[in-house]
């Protein structure tokens, strides 16, 4: 969601770094002192690396970014190359889709996504304030106040709306559709096989990472898909998924198969997981849904 562009002085050897720092400290140009000092090719471009993801750019800089960073000089640092003197010359920030953006006021992003509290404070550790958001915070001023990145926090609550987006069907539609034995229809379970064991959903097909493209496969645009999971909150991911492979016509159960043993087959074991476990992980049945 950040694309950082740097420049570097370059040379195997550490007194031409070392050199470079103290004529940058002294107060000679960037470009000047990569015109004297480095042997990286990109001396004819005074130093200019070109863009890099965000990733890309810690792993280099050996720290997080932010727009504050524009015009510092890090170095020296060594590599198993040689000696490296950075400039971060330029930030991009790639703001995610969606109906908020870094100036919308808190408040109103509480409306619309009334679980916004729970969200922050699970993803970035953001304190849950008791009395609600004060008037004028907006989503930057929320971030900054916190250390965090206001593009990650806006992907996060983006994500979360473009999802309530996406079309649920109830557990007392699912079981007329079924009953009337609709041949389009088609029932997938995207559980962990753990889950599939205590509580089976009878008429669905348990996909895994097997059996994944085999299924999807066999599947027509004309079908509807309904999707399985515990409780409503894996679903949307896949409808994603399913919709670059031109699947439109897809919806998840309201509330999962723990809804559907509450509300129409008590006989389905129900179950608990521990969101907080850092140990649960759901299995991965695709490769990378939001790509």
């Amino acid at each position: 969601m950040i694309k950082v562009r740097v420049s570097q002085i370059f040379s195997p050897q550490v007194e031409d770094v070392v050199a470079a720092k103290k004529a940058l400290d002294d107060g000679t140009e960037f470009a000047a002192a990569v015109s004297q000092y480095s042997t990286c090719p990109s001396k004819e471009a005074q130093g200019d690396l070109g863009w890099m993801p965000e990733e890309n750019a810690q792993g280099l800089l050996g720290q997080a970014v932010s727009e504050e960073d524009i015009g510092k000089i890090l170095g020296p640092i060594h590599s198993p190359y040689g000696y490296h003197i950075l400039k971060i010359t330029e930030i991009e920030l790639d703001m995610p889709d969606g109906p908020f953006t870094r100036d919308t006021l808190m408040t109103e992003v509480n409306q619309q996504l009334p679980e916004v509290h729970t969200l922050l404070f699970k993803k970035f550790h953001i304190g849950m304030p008791v009395g609600g958001y004060k008037p004028g915070e907006t989503v930057h001023s929320v971030a900054e106040a916190h250390s965090k990145s206001v593009t990650e926090i806006l992907a996060l609550i983006n994500h979360e709306m473009g999802d309530k987006g996406l079309p649920t069907i109830s557990p007392e539609d699912l079981k007329a559709k079924m009953n009337s034995a609709d041949p389009n229809l088609k029932i997938l379970d995207i559980r962990e096989r753990w889950e599939y064991d205590i509580a089976k959903f009878e008429g669905a097909e348990f996909i895994t990472r097997e059996n994944c493209e085999s299924i999807l496969d066999s599947l027509k645009p004309t079908n509807e898909i309904v999707l399985i999971d515990w409780k409503g909150d894996r679903g949307p991911s896949f409808q994603k998924y399913l919709a670059q492979r031109g699947l439109h016509n897809t919806h998840t159960l309201a509330g999962g198969i723990d809804a559907w043993a509450d509300r129409i087959d008590p006989s389905v074991a129900r179950y608990e997981i521990d969101e907080e476990d850092e140990d649960y992980r759901y299995e991965d049945i695709f490769e990378d849904p939001q790509s």
